[in-house]
């Protein structure tokens, strides 16, 4: 009979040597962060790209959790208005990071009692919504291949539990109520994202949408210690991509297959992730930037610049979209998409009635 694991509670502690490892990759991801972070200051492109950056990450998060949705898909979700499984838990992932951004941003921490109201928002009408939305769990689950514990390659502690542990994880987060962490103990805030990821998702509070949740904490936690400042960076794309390792290095973190917890690998491969993401993130907005300044300097008319601009913003959409986000005529607007489709910088499907348009190059750029 497996038994739940003994999961040690924070703060855990480095040798200077391991610390000086992580340290070579701090300096480099937060480089790469900040150079990200002033070129979204000053793009023109800004609004719209954390936009579809927001509905990019709730895709690839999804992903990792078993969902087929994709980016494109997502993006017509507003005309077809579909109430699959798929699509309400993209929606909802994309609401309970709303949720968590606007309390950051407003000043307050990331407490239990916000990584509760997120997790009803995440759970709303979900897969799994029955089971104890925003309360953490009162039975014992376990993660692996079949729905028999025997199987199971991880069982996270006993639900009783659950509150120490995320106390402790709480105070982790925030620091400790009544005890100052001394500058000799601090890690730079990249090191302690890794860390709280990891212990939340080991913790596993809830009986569904611990993942989902747990990768929210990644971008509030980087927005609470200031190293970005809005959310313009997200690392789901990376861990979708080498989700194996992803899972089999969180495992380590657990002793599983080891003789003591392995944190230098999964923070090693968190800190390379962040550095990966970053680069590629930059790519992504120069080369959105570039796309939209190139579509401009073609364009006379500065309606159809608007057009062009609020496509940026839907890269699949409706005249009644873009007549939302322009407040234009409709005759205005349609007249714009023709001008665009001539010059071939969109193409729109066949219908008859409520065509749609599609910024293909966009869609590319931020798919790839």
């Amino acid at each position: 009979m497996k038994n739940p694991y003994h999961l040690p509670m924070l703060p855990v502690t480095f040798d200077t040597e391991t610390e000086l490892e992580f340290y070579k990759e701090v300096v480099d991801a937060t480089a790469k962060l900040e150079k990200l972070k002033q070129k979204i200051r000053y793009s023109p492109v800004n609004e719209s790209f954390l936009q579809l950056l927001t509905l990019h990450e709730s895709v690839q998060s999804t992903r990792i959790e078993g969902t087929q949705v994709t980016f494109s898909e997502m993006l017509e979700d507003s005309i077809d208005e579909r109430d699959d499984w798929e699509r309400i838990e993209v929606r909802n992932y994309q609401k309970a990071l709303r949720v968590g951004v606007e309390s950051i941003q407003h000043g307050y921490p990331l407490t239990q009692r916000l990584i509760r109201d997120m997790h009803r928002s995440l759970m709303e009408d979900a897969r799994g919504s029955a089971g104890g939305s925003g309360e953490y769990r009162k039975i014992q689950n376990f993660i692996g291949p079949t729905k028999d514990m025997k199987d199971a390659s991880y069982i996270p502690p006993e639900p009783h539990r659950m509150d120490d542990y995320m106390s402790n994880l709480e105070h982790y987060i925030n620091g400790h109520p009544y005890k100052k962490e001394s500058d000799e103990k601090k890690l730079h805030p990249l090191i302690k994202t890794a860390v709280i990821h990891a212990q939340f998702e080991s913790i596993h509070p809830f009986l569904d949408g611990n993942g989902r949740l747990g990768r929210i904490l990644i971008v509030l936690y980087l927005l609470q210690t200031d190293i970005i400042n809005s959310p313009f960076f997200f690392l789901s794309e990376e861990l979708e991509r080498e989700r194996f390792k992803y899972y089999a290095l969180l495992n380590g973190v657990r002793s599983i297959g080891k003789k003591e917890p392995d944190w230098r690998s999964w923070i090693l491969f968190f800190l390379e992730a962040t550095n990966r993401m970053a680069e590629k993130q930059f790519k992504k907005l120069d080369a959105a930037e570039e796309l939209f300044e190139k579509g401009n300097r073609k364009l006379e008319q500065p309606s159809t610049q608007k057009v062009w601009e609020a496509l940026f913003r839907q890269p699949i959409a409706n005249v009644h979209q873009i007549q939302e986000i322009t407040k234009m005529a409709p005759t205005t607007i349609r007249k714009s998409l023709r001008d665009l489709e001539q010059l071939n910088m969109i193409f729109g499907d066949d219908r008859k009635r409520n065509r749609r348009f599609y910024q293909y190059d966009l869609i590319r750029i931020m798919s790839d």
